[in-house]
């Protein structure tokens, strides 16, 4: 169930990125744009056939006032506000100019919205003075449902309001299949009236106006009383929606297909780097051969600094070290050298690195640089150490992902917004691909997916659960004696860190017992007088601050020296960089 909301909720999540663009569709910005040509003369003539088609020849007369243009545009919008389904895309586009053929090409605009005639060579300036355009084109089904009690209407821009220039003057006719009925004229968007149509009750309208200001369109709205033929090219979805469905059904619906695959293949992905609980049985003691850091890598397939010092209480309750902290530092000694460290796991062991043999010591300051940086060393190097152990005590394989599977699906979960910026093939919903493969394969990116544990891992895991349980959970549910055998309490401590319930293994034992848990030995000076409930959390936070401190110090002197320092100590070489106000 908490898979299939988790599906629901991404699934929810990249559909709402990937449909942003519908919201801001037909947002544009300012329309001023300062055009020098203008139009002396639009003459314009529509043909509606029996079909419904429509066909048009625009012979525009422009007057260039200068030199330096080397042509006109016209662009089409696709999108129709009275019929949101249809797509009025323009084919068999020809272009003259001065009744000579010119070059031309077509391209669109506003991924996909717009198609544009580019009319003129880059190369070649059109002289001053005026020229005559003539552009002809195909439309198919424009005749819709009448709204007015007709059988059906032609509603049409017989002037679009996208022209930058002014125009003089324009005549349009208009020749339907069937007589006009009840002819609508306007000028201006938004605007009804401003214009009057001539032949209604015929099969030819013509409209004349005088001169038009820029962006001004001219319109009529015709009812015929004939049936609607089959619209032209329409869509499930309306225009607002190209953007992120695109125009194209069967490309939508390869899309689609694709994406169910990709959430497939992320989920079998995720199904084979996927482990069901071994069940945790009840076990009073920890699994034999191994020490906090594995166990708690072998429960999670994670590792940290809690679990580092887990391993030096570990160390000490086995008597291979000392700890004493000073007012603001800790001191890790050898006790006996090899002989300490004997019968110890080998994790645990390479905390022997620290030091070099017995008698010596290692002092983490809070402000000591070179304390930081040799903790900052070893405790990778333990983290590590730790992970290896696991490959090669057989306890976990590899999945074959490796971290590339965690990478995929990051890389995939930032794809829908790309997808949103960059509107491959005009559809957004292209992002939907690899945002499946993410929501389906999303646990790649759980820790340890790159790794699965072997028949033996999984044997270790279910006892190492067990003994979790008998640490962590109350004792009204499992009951632990602690009678004749107070140093099980103490030596568990380590164990209670690794696996983060220290207190919920102190209160069992203060439930059980009816007093306060003894202090191990190891805390006998450093913890003097505290109180029972507090020493062990406050060796564990005060150890890692006291580490993270000293990481900071030496981390600190990294920084400054890369960022502009020079010379020889402390690091200075290199370009490095700088710069300032300009």
């Amino acid at each position: 169930m908490k898979r299939v909301v988790g599906t629901v909720v991404g699934l929810g999540v990249v559909l709402l990125i990937l449909f942003a663009p519908a919201a801001f569709w037909n947002i544009g910005g300012s329309d001023a744009t300062y055009e020098e040509t203008s139009i002396s003369n639009y003459v314009a003539d529509f043909t509606v056939d029996d079909n419904g088609d429509l066909d048009v020849v625009e012979t525009l007369t422009v007057n260039f006032p200068s030199s330096g243009k080397h042509g006109i545009f016209r662009f089409f919008d696709r999108a129709d506000g009275s019929a949101p389904h249809a797509r009025r895309s323009p084919q068999d586009v020809t272009v003259s100019l001065d009744g000579s053929p010119v070059e031309f090409v077509m391209q669109t605009s506003d991924h996909g919205r717009y198609d544009v005639a580019k009319i003129g060579s880059a190369s070649v300036y059109v002289d001053p003075g005026e020229h005559t355009y003539t552009i002809g084109y195909h439309i198919n089904g424009v005749v819709e449902p009448g709204t007015t009690g007709e059988k059906s209407q032609f509603y049409w821009n017989l002037i679009p309001g996208g022209w930058q220039q002014t125009i003089d003057a324009a005549t349009l006719t208009v020749h339907l299949p069937t007589e006009a009925v009840g002819t609508e004229c306007a000028v201006g968007a938004g605007q009804a009236g401003g214009c009057t149509g001539t032949g209604d009750g015929t099969k030819t309208l013509v409209v004349k106006t005088g001169p038009l200001d820029a962006h001004t369109p001219v319109t009529i709205k015709t009812g015929l009383d004939m049936p609607t033929p089959p619209e032209g090219n329409t869509l499930p979805w309306t225009a607002r929606f190209d953007r992120v469905l695109g125009t194209h059904l069967w490309l939508l619906l390869v899309v689609l297909g694709l994406a169910v695959l990709a959430w497939l293949w992320g989920n079998l992905l995720a199904r084979r780097a996927y482990e069901q609980d071994p069940g945790f049985p009840i076990l009073y003691a920890p699994p034999d051969g191994i020490g906090p850091a594995q166990a708690k890598y072998i429960l999670t397939e994670s590792i940290d600094k809690e679990a580092y010092v887990a391993t030096l209480m570990y160390a000490a309750e086995r008597g291979a070290i000392d700890l004493d902290r000073t007012e603001d530092a800790w001191t890790i000694k050898d006790k006996n050298g090899a002989q300490g460290w004997a019968g110890l796991d080998p994790v645990t062991s390479r905390v022997a690195h620290l030091l070099g043999g017995p008698g010596t010591s290692f002092t983490a300051g809070r402000k000591s640089v070179e304390a930081g940086k040799r903790l900052r060393d070893e405790i990778a190097d333990f983290e590590s150490g730790t992970k290896d152990w696991a490959l090669t005590s057989g306890n976990l394989v590899g999945t074959g992902f490796g971290g590339f599977g965690g990478l995929l699906v990051l890389v995939c979960l930032a794809a829908p917004i790309a997808a949103v910026a960059w509107n491959p093939f005009s559809m957004s919903i292209v992002g939907l691909i690899p945002g499946a493969f993410a929501i389906g394969g999303a646990s790649l990116m759980a820790t340890g997916s790159g790794t699965k544990r072997s028949a033996a891992g999984r044997d270790l895991w279910s006892r190492v659960g067990g003994f979790k349980r008998i640490l962590s959970t109350d004792s009204a549910e499992q009951r632990f004696d602690f009678s004749g055998r107070e140093e099980l309490y103490t030596a568990f401590i380590p164990w209670a860190v690794a696996f983060d319930c220290a207190d919920e293994w102190a209160k069992k034992y203060r439930i059980e017992t009816g007093s306060e848990p003894p202090v191990p030995h190891y805390f006998a000076y450093s913890y003097a007088g505290a109180g029972a409930a507090d020493y062990v959390n406050s060796m564990v936070s005060d150890f890692n601050s006291t580490v993270d401190s000293a990481i900071s110090s030496y981390n600190a002197t990294q920084s400054s020296s890369s960022s502009g320092g020079g010379g020889f100590s402390g690091g200075g070489g290199g370009g490095g960089g700088g710069g300032g106000s300009w």
